[in-house]
């Protein structure tokens, strides 16, 4: 005898005490058993007792005071997460920079010319004169027209040429001669070309004192080699003995500062040379106002492309994209540009769990404005590289595959037709033809919003739909609102609910009554009716969803007629022993049925393709009264029956259920009950 599990914990979802005649005939799932080696031996196979409590499970019965019951069963109708009204699509950007600044820190170079070496210069009378009185004191008369040059400024060791944007070239004479100095025009050029880098004239420096004078170099190139050249100098004279020292000496000191630099051949200091502070509006957005967004997935993807022949220290910073309050920050490096070439790297970074502030803080309070900050800068290593304004930093970065979890702000006016779609219902899954007519069936309609944003909602279709018979009834939808507005969740973790009954006149049995498996459903969905796009206050949460669902109660009082249940189980014989001596033999079932129903009980055997090797109908039906009334139900079988039985691979119980009364509906109580006996008496011939 096969022994499967046709309980109502595998059937919760036929929903229906109808089912429990066969759902007991058969009890919990054992395979066929030996009798015992002894011929005609009665063995019983199963022996239990199940009430509506093991019938129906706790999850869609309520009883109330006096034991009656009810069946609570809810069906999804629609479910919507985020992503279903408006989809966040790739962000975009590209940078594309040159070196905004180049600076040079202040150059100095020394140079001095001695009383003597201006004698010397100049020879004559006048220059020899000043050589031999060098060591005594004399009157020092009026010299005019005194000239030296070129005097040699060596600037090598800070850089072999530059062109400058803009900078300036100090010059100061410090006058050591006992006498003041009067008309001095000083020049400096290139030493390579000759080239005039600038020229000044000193009307007066006083003995001892010190003048300075500026040149603008703004556009100019210059070189690491300079000459500079005293024109013209005129010694004013003493009124007095002095003392002579042809060491006394003019000191030209040349600095070039505020250099900034349009080329340069230079040891450069660390400096930031690209420095962008960029709000950025978010793209692929349409009518959404984002002020937040909270990545699940994504990535940043930075590709960074440099004509600079320094190693390039890159910073990118998302001050307002936070990771367990740590601001998203990227430090890469890149490799100095070959002479004339550029150098490409690309940095990935994922960006799961990260918030984003979409407002453009901390500069501006927008919304869908995504800002960041990139930097690039040079360390000093102390050695000349070419660096020149024409120098790009060419910076791709893409926010890819980015999926929010959760998100801020005003989240659209999107409308959107749904359906038809079907959703399954298992309430009936075992319901193969019949009569089942319910005496009450209430219908609620129970929406849940989940997120900060409101809806509307109208029902256009909803109609129950048997697959198998081809049936298909169209609800009333009556009770409800046309459309059913939809208010926000209070918060992530309180949704807003609603119920509303449908009416209680309208064709709900009848929908039941093909014993549908799915409900068919068309609706419209708009999202912000109201469209008030300054409501930046919404939210939603991928995890959390607009669902709309069928409340179904169903209490268990109902006439049945000729209702045919049916479900397939797994079967395999190879467990009973000395199987293949088995001649013959009869199952017998006893039932004791306290429940209203009576049900006429079958088997079918199939074979692995699913063709039928056998069909067992029982002798009788299993009698339903108050109190318990006992059934006793066999079937016989021969060797050549069995020869089919033993090679089944499934097994398709079925029952035909009819209530005691046709006019009268029958109440399901917990204390009613079902005790089954199976038992087997099987023939065997043994071969000496």
């Amino acid at each position: 005898m096969v022994m499967v599990d046709l309980s109502f914990n595998n059937l919760r979802s036929l929903g229906f005490a109808a089912v429990s005649v066969v759902v007991l005939f058969i009890g919990c799932r054992r395979e066929l058993n030996a009798p015992g080696l002894e011929n005609e031996i009665l063995t019983p196979i199963l022996s239990t007792k199940l009430t509506i409590r093991e019938i129906v499970p706790d999850s869609i019965r309520t009883t109330d005071e006096e034991g009656f019951v009810t069946l609570t069963y809810r069906n999804d109708v629609y479910a919507s997460g985020l992503g279903s009204f408006q989809e966040l699509e790739t962000r975009e950007f590209e940078e594309v920079a040159k070196l905004q600044s180049l600076t040079l820190g202040a150059k100095s170079a020394v140079r001095s010319v001695s009383l003597g070496q201006i004698a010397l210069a100049e020879g004559g009378v006048t220059g020899q004169l000043i050589i031999n009185a060098n060591g005594t004191t004399s009157i020092i008369p009026p010299i005019n027209g005194l000239a030296y040059g070129p005097i040699p400024v060596d600037g090598s060791a800070f850089f072999e040429s530059v062109t400058l944007d803009s900078g300036f070239m100090d010059i100061e004479l410090n006058n050591q001669f006992p006498t003041a100095l009067s008309d001095i025009d000083f020049e400096i050029r290139n030493e390579s070309d000759n080239s005039l880098v600038g020229a000044e004239n000193f009307t007066s420096v006083a003995a001892g004192g010190t003048e300075l004078r500026t040149i603008d170099l703004a556009g100019k190139s210059i070189e690491g080699a300079l000459l500079g050249n005293i024109l013209n100098m005129d010694i004013n004279g003493t009124s007095s003995p002095v003392l002579i020292d042809t060491s006394d000496a003019v000191i030209v000191t040349i600095t070039v500062r505020d250099m900034k630099v349009n080329s340069a051949t230079a040891i450069f200091p660390a400096q930031n040379i690209i420095e962008i502070g960029d709000t950025n509006a978010m793209r692929n957005v349409d009518d959404l106002r984002l002020t937040k967004a909270k990545a699940s997935s994504g990535t940043i993807t930075i590709r960074v492309v440099s004509t600079v022949e320094d190693t390039l220290f890159f910073d990118y910073f998302v001050p307002e994209g936070k990771k367990d309050g740590i601001p998203l920050e990227i430090h890469e490096k890149v490799a100095p540009a070959p002479m004339g070439g550029s150098i490409e790297k690309t940095f990935s970074y994922a960006v799961d769990g990260y918030l984003f502030d979409l407002t453009g803080s901390p500069t501006i309070n927008l919304y869908n404005a995504f800002y960041s900050e990139l930097t690039g800068r040079i360390d000093s290593t102390g050695n000349i590289v070419n660096l020149s304004l024409s120098d790009s930093i060419l910076v791709f970065v893409k926010l890819s595959d980015f999926v929010p979890e959760y998100i801020e702000g005003y989240l659209g006016n999107t409308e959107i037709e749904v359906g038809p779609e079907s959703a399954p219902i298992s309430l009936f899954h075992h319901f193969e033809s019949g009569m089942l007519e319910f005496e009450a069936v209430n219908v609620s309609m129970a929406v849940s919003n989940g997120n900060g944003v409101p809806f509307e909602v109208e029902f256009q279709q909803l109609s129950a739909e048997n697959t198998k018979t081809g049936k298909v009834v169209n609800i009333d939808l009556a009770g409800l609102p046309d459309p059913v507005q939809i208010d926000r969740a209070a918060d992530l973790s309180t949704p807003w609910e609603e119920l509303w009954q449908l009416d209680a006149s309208s064709n709900l049995n009848d929908a039941l009554n093909i014993y549908p498996n799915r409900l068919n459903v068309a609706l419209r969905v708009a999202s912000n009716p109201g469209q008030d796009s300054n409501d930046l206050a919404q939210f939603a949460f991928d995890t959390n969803s607009l669902n709309a669902f069928l409340d179904i109660d169903i209490p268990l009082s109902f006439i049945a007629q000729d209702l045919v249940l049916s479900d397939t189980v797994d079967f395999n014989a190879s467990n009973i022993k000395d199987i293949d001596q088995i001649s013959g033999g009869t199952f017998y079932l006893v039932a004791t049925n306290s429940l209203p129903l009576e049900a006429e009980l079958g088997l079918t055997f199939l074979d692995p393709s699913g063709q039928v090797l056998s069909v067992v109908s029982f002798d009788g039906s299993v009698k339903g009264s108050s109190p318990s009334e006992q059934s006793v139900l066999s079937w016989e079988f021969d060797e050549a029956m069995f020869a089919d039985i033993r090679s089944a691979e499934q097994v398709v119980l079925s029952a035909t259920v009819n209530t005691s009364s046709t006019s009268v509906p029958q109440k399901i109580y917990s204390n009613q009950a079902l005790d089954v006996t199976i038992s087997a008496r099987f023939k065997y011939t043994y071969t000496p």
